[in-house]
């Protein structure tokens, strides 16, 4: 199956981030972004999809970089047809408490630039485990939410770095979900306990958002 896929092979999902990748804020009876968007996959295949999940509550984009190098993850990502990643966040929120602390906005600056490099380290990746042939796989990146959406500044400033990881299409087989848009104005709504992660519903309009931009034929 390196290539093409045949409809008695299965094909893979990957799943590879943070506490979004891993479901924090979910309930035990109900799916996550990674199982909901797993259950339309293969309503759109229309047979059984694998999936593996590598992520890490509280990851950083540059500990998701360490965790698509594991040997287990990158053989993974090498068979995957369809990859989803998550992230960012963190690199936000601990950037943000600086700013909240010295009212210095340079940390969250910085934070922008090396989560947008980290993706894009990320994309070349999983491109040389498929020897640079986009027809093989498709990557779906989701951009940020705001749960600090009652802080001032935080929306501009998320608003402009998810305005930088769209500028990831340009690469082919890559497309980023809005996900700041379907929760923009909702946020107490979509929003779980802990008023950061995604509640169940939230992570199911994740899903429909991640999945409306469509699923490619590999056979």
């Amino acid at each position: 199956m390196r290539r093409c896929l045949l409809l008695h092979v299965r094909p893979l999902y990957v799943a590879a981030g943070d506490s979004l990748t891993v479901g924090i804020g979910s309930t035990f009876f109900q799916p996550n972004f990674v199982k909901w968007y797993h259950h339309d996959l293969e309503s759109f295949y229309r047979l059984p999809v694998d999936r593996q999940v590598f992520a890490k509550n509280g990851a950083t984009t540059d500990d998701i970089l360490s965790i698509l190098a594991r040997p287990d993850a990158a053989a993974a990502i090498k068979n995957a047809q369809v990859i989803t990643l998550t992230g960012g966040g963190n690199d936000f929120l601990r950037a943000g408490r600086l700013w909240l602390r010295t009212g210095n906005a340079e940390p969250v600056n910085q934070a922008m630039k090396s989560s947008i490099a980290h993706f894009e380290e990320m994309v070349r990746f999983i491109y040389r485990l498929h020897d640079n042939d986009s027809s093989s796989f498709m990557v779906r990146i989701l951009n940020l939410y705001n749960p600090l959406f009652y802080i001032p500044h935080t929306n501009a400033w998320l608003e402009q770095y998810n305005e930088r990881l769209q500028s990831l299409e340009k690469i082919p087989s890559v497309r980023v979900a809005d996900i700041f848009h379907v929760f923009a104005g909702r946020e107490p709504q979509l929003l779980g306990f802990d008023r950061i992660h995604p509640n169940p519903i939230g992570y199911r309009l994740m899903a429909e958002a991640t999945s409306a931009l469509g699923f490619k034929q590999f056979y």
